[in-house]
């Protein structure tokens, strides 16, 4: 999320912010556009209520239902706001929260699964979740993502195009641990 802080000075993103002396990002993933719909969509009809309440004569009801209002759509806008996934040359980082922030960080490298969890109306409107397996580190499984085989395709072709560079060895992407080992 970049924008201006408390002193004019404009606000990187936290990836933009932890990116190493040689890292780049790749890709930036996002959160799926029916969280948006669903904000807007439940401000806009308490809204609309509260106008109706308030015609109607009942005014501090009224007031409470805008004060909802704000509340549901900050409540739900919140962590669109407030999470950044980026898949950079190294690692896939995954942040979020505002006041108390939490990071994952997986190495490339350490990566030898990719998974996606999509099912119909997930493929229909183009959402999913991504879990990643690593070697010797936690799982890590994302957030719901809009178009998550983009992100899963960013992550195989990094990791794709370091092997090929020499940089890292090549995991096996889909193998268990005992298939690699014979």
């Amino acid at each position: 999320m970049n924008g201006f802080g408390i002193h004019g000075k404009q606000v990187m993103s936290y990836i933009d912010q932890s990116l190493g002396r040689n890292e780049s990002l790749h890709y930036k993933a996002y959160l799926p556009t029916i969280r948006y719909v669903v904000g807007w969509g439940s401000l806009i009809v308490i809204l609309a209520a509260a106008i109706a309440t308030y015609l109607n004569n009942f005014g501090w009801i009224a007031v409470l239902l805008v004060l909802l209002g704000f509340w549901l759509f900050v409540a739900i806008m919140l962590p669109i706001w407030t999470t950044e996934i980026g898949v950079t040359s190294q690692r896939l980082v995954y942040k979020c929260g505002l006041f108390r922030r939490t990071t994952k960080e997986l190495q490339l490298r350490a990566i030898e699964d990719v998974n996606l969890q999509q099912g119909l109306l997930g493929w229909l409107f183009s959402y999913g979740k991504v879990e990643l397996h690593g070697t010797g580190v936690d799982d890590l499984r994302l957030p719901t993502l809009g178009d998550p085989i983009d992100l899963q395709r960013a992550v195989q072709e990094v990791i794709g195009g370091a092997a090929q560079a020499g940089r890292v060895a090549p995991p096996a992407l889909g193998m268990t641990s005992q298939e690699r080992t014979g």
